[in-house]
């Protein structure tokens, strides 16, 4: 029911990654000062989310470790909070704005308070958000070891250096860049990809355009491994959608965590960093160390390996103009067959008037139905498409 929705947000960045160039602090206060807590976790759309309570109402906060501090969204309640100044912030795509800074009042959650927690104010992202605020990786940052566990539900918070210190997994070191934490994997047989661990992303894999490119001019055998090409763009930041290049779709025989290995795992490239995102926690527990700056995955299966064997994207919609555009449509799919293009903007589905991006996304397509879109090509001509949704 929700393909075309997956589709059309697989790479919806809502949460922004910011490369604070000034300003970045983990001034806050945690109490108590020394904590071991379990607290509960949601898992929507592949998004960790927590309930917190800030200003006497409960909250729900999304837990994202490529945001460097927090975020909240620009409304009524932001506007009592205590104004720091701005910062310059980078989006998904890597492109800046100047944003406002805000001290938060105390966020409670579990038996921990946030005191003068910092956060960005964003506007809210055209697909509604099912959070209320994000828990950057400052927390981590300010010395909070973090373990995330899908299967039992639950994240442990823990001050204690030592708290897993005998965890098992296999563990990769990470170093931070612009406050946020990177590490290397290996999409390829003898090369290496540093990647963004950003578990505010959906997707288990991202990778790169240029550090495709230069896999592919090192080794033939990358190519073996490319499923094929198209033009456009698909990936949305919090200052709007990436610039139009070529995008190459990829099936990796083995994407590998260190001497464990992901197989059968499709991926595609974007003009942002390269991601690993919180897909990850289908497959195993993650635990966070900031003393010693690793990051440790442990697989629910026990094994050195396991099979992920992910849907391809197919298309992708953007907005332009506030309106939603084809910004990507892979060639071998059921969408371009039945007749759509890159740039193909949408203003009518089953004639009803579309006349927003925001309006589209909350659009209620069904699992099993066939739509007729109205669309106005890049040449401005008018036609209609038929399309069903998987």
């Amino acid at each position: 029911m929700k393909q075309i929705l997956l589709l059309l947000l697989v790479l919806l960045r809502s949460m922004p990654a910011e490369a604070q160039t000034y300003g970045y602090n983990t001034g806050f206060t945690l109490s108590p000062h020394a904590f071991c807590d379990t607290i509960p976790i949601e898992i929507i759309d592949d998004r960790i989310y927590l309930n917190a309570t800030i200003n006497g109402r409960l909250q729900r906060l999304c837990i994202d470790t490529g945001s460097s501090q927090g975020t909240v969204y620009e409304g009524e309640s932001t506007r009592s909070y205590r104004e720091l100044g701005n910062i310059v912030s980078l989006d998904a795509n890597e492109r800046a704005d100047t944003v406002r800074v805000v001290s938060l009042p105390p966020v409670t959650f579990g038996h921990i308070t946030l005191t003068d927690y910092v956060a960005s104010v964003m506007p809210r992202p055209a697909m509604k958000t099912k959070c209320d605020a994000v828990i950057g990786f400052d927390l981590i940052n300010k010395g909070v070891c973090m373990k995330l566990d899908l299967r039992r539900r639950m994240m442990i918070l823990s001050t204690d250096k030592d708290a897993f210190r005998g965890e098992q997994g296999y563990e990769l070191k990470y170093r931070l860049k612009w406050f946020v934490p990177y590490v290397y994997v290996s999409p390829f047989m003898r090369h290496t990809d540093e990647v963004l661990f950003d578990l505010g992303y959906r997707q288990l894999y991202t990778m790169n355009k240029q550090n495709f490119d230069k896999h592919v001019y090192k080794s033939k055998q990358v190519n073996a491994q490319v499923e094929g090409f198209a033009y456009g763009n698909l990936s949305i930041g919090s200052y709007g959608p990436e610039h139009e290049d070529e995008v190459a779709f990829l099936n990796l025989d083995r994407l590998k965590w260190g001497n464990f290995a992901f197989t059968d795992v499709k991926a595609i490239t974007t003009q942002g960093a390269s991601r690993i995102g919180a897909q990850i926690l289908k497959y195993g527990t993650i635990t966070i160390d900031p003393f010693r700056k690793r990051i440790i995955f442990s697989p629910y299966n026990g094994n050195d390996t396991v099979t992920v064997a992910n849907k391809q994207v197919n298309i992708a919609y953007v907005p332009q103009d506030d309106m939603p555009t084809v910004g990507l449509v892979r060639k071998e799919s059921a969408e371009y067959k039945a007749g759509l293009r890159q740039g193909d903007r949408i203003i009518r589905i089953n004639n009803e008037p579309v006349t927003s991006f925001e309006q589209f996304v909350a659009y209620p397509f069904v699992s099993g139905r066939h739509y007729k879109l109205h669309i106005i090509t890049r040449n401005g001509m008018q036609r209609e498409v038929y399309i069903s949704i998987d």
